[in-house]
């Protein structure tokens, strides 16, 4: 910036003090913007890196579980016995998995909003935006249809955008994006799973049984690589943002 450039001629000079000097630079530079609130983001990232792996871990839980109590109900509608026993124990497995993968899940869901709110917060300060504004960090999740595409924008900007290195918009983060999409690929098959159980559930036939339980042995099997990426990815954005 010629103005800039200036400035620093008449500070060398003496010609100026070096407040004036601040304040001047202060009015030609507003993006430095010593009052915002920046954050390293490395103990956030990290703690999201542990959380996708766990949930990973619970992905294989979940393709085992699953698995296995479609493989019973599979031996009973072939005629094949099975005892009283092996079918609570699976029940019990599918049941305990279930639940940690959702409490894991909010875990996991509340620190991406906090690392994605955090992280927008740190472009605003250095005078740069994505296609989002820093609200839609948090309601991107929670507006429907939207939680498709916006919450991968939101952070995918801040990730571009985060380097003084030259990389100012430059390419996506591709652990990121592949992550997001088997996420949602992952959610998806298990509600499908749901809902072809659900329809077991009131006596329709095993095979739907046998069909939701699949689906979300699947899942689970996205869920596995996802958590991976994800885990991943936030470890190499954070460090942009150190």
């Amino acid at each position: 910036m010629e103005e800039l450039r200036k400035l620093e001629e008449l500070r060398a000079d003496s010609l100026i003090t070096e407040e004036e000097f601040e304040k001047q630079k202060a009015s030609l530079v507003p993006s430095e913007n010593n009052n915002a609130t920046t954050y390293n983001l490395l103990g956030l990232g990290k703690g999201v890196s542990i959380l996708s792996g766990l949930s990973a871990a619970l992905g294989l839980l979940t393709l085992i579980a699953f698995a296995y109590r479609a493989s019973l109900l599979s031996d009973i509608k072939n005629g094949g016995f099975v005892s009283w026993s092996d079918a609570d124990a699976a029940d019990t497995f599918v049941g305990t998995t279930l639940v940690f993968k959702w409490l894991i899940g909010i875990a996991l869901l509340v620190l991406l909003i906090i690392w994605a709110w955090r992280a927008a917060g740190n472009i605003e300060s250095k005078g740069r935006s994505g296609r989002w504004s820093r609200g839609w960090a948090i309601g991107g999740w929670f507006t429907p249809v939207m939680f498709f595409f916006v919450p991968y924008q939101v952070i995918s900007d801040a990730w571009k955008n985060a380097s003084d290195d030259g990389v100012i918009g430059g390419g996506r983060n591709n652990f990121w994006l592949a992550g997001f999409i088997l996420w949602w690929v992952s959610t998806v098959l298990s509600w499908l799973g749901a809902v072809a159980f659900d329809s077991y559930d009131t006596y329709s036939s095993i095979d739907d049984a046998i069909t939701g339980d699949a689906l979300f042995a699947v899942s689970g099997f996205f869920s596995i690589v996802a958590g991976i990426f994800i885990a991943i990815a936030f470890n190499q954005m954070s460090k942009r943002h150190a």
